[in-house]
């Protein structure tokens, strides 16, 4: 196992009762550990294998929920997949829907890192909800703050008119090219001006102006 990125699996249980606020001990077996969650409305359950029994090493994470009762095809199951970004879902032969994730770790434990997984997961929740709701359920009007008029107003993006003829690349812009930020030339950088170092008033102290 020298070779293999291994988690402590205190740190991994601790990410996942700050996440979930508590965990539900479902079994072991073996070097597996099988915890119940129950966030927001829905059920799933996390598994840990350890590289042996009571190491406290993780070498696989997984996550699985089932939903029953809910009126699937192929097709909606294979739309679902398209939009899936750690999971798979299949369906079974007596109709019920595994959604199902699994990873290996990779490097050191970081709980940042590990949140970005659990945000992953909550993501393909989503979509598949969404899926299993026919598209009779909207996920704007889900969304809390696209309920509010002021939010949608505010959030609104209307399609830019060309400008001499030209496309407004709005992606350029979103990523900074006009909200770039070059050098005070007024104080070099530094933020301060003159022998008794004052505040630059051009860059308020920062030491960096927009470009124009």
């Amino acid at each position: 196992m020298s070779g293999e990125s291994v988690w402590p699996r205190d740190k991994v249980v601790a990410a996942l009762e700050n996440q979930y606020g508590g965990l539900d001990p479902l079994g072991e077996e073996g070097p597996l550990s099988v915890f119940g969650v129950q966030h927001n409305g829905v059920n799933f359950v996390v598994a840990l294998m350890e590289s042996a029994p009571g190491s406290g090493k993780i070498v696989e994470l997984g996550f699985l929920a089932r939903f029953v009762g809910f009126a699937l095809d192929a097709m909606m199951v294979e739309t679902i997949n398209r939009n899936l970004h750690l999971a798979v879902a299949s369906i079974e032969a007596n109709g019920d829907l595994f959604l199902m994730a699994g990873m290996q770790p990779v490097g050191a434990f970081d709980a940042g890192q590990f949140a970005l997984v659990l945000e992953a997961w909550r993501r393909d929740l989503m979509i598949t909800l969404h899926g299993l709701s026919s598209g009779q359920a909207s996920m704007a009007a889900a969304f809390p703050a696209a309920k509010l008029e002021a939010a949608r107003n505010f959030a609104m993006n209307v399609a830019p008119a060309p400008a001499d003829n030209k496309p407004i690349d709005l992606l350029a812009s979103f990523l900074g090219a006009k909200n770039s930020r070059e050098l005070c030339g007024d104080c070099s950088g530094r933020g301060k001006r003159g022998f008794i170092a004052r505040e630059c008033v051009a860059c308020d102290g920062s030491g960096f102006v927009k470009v124009r």
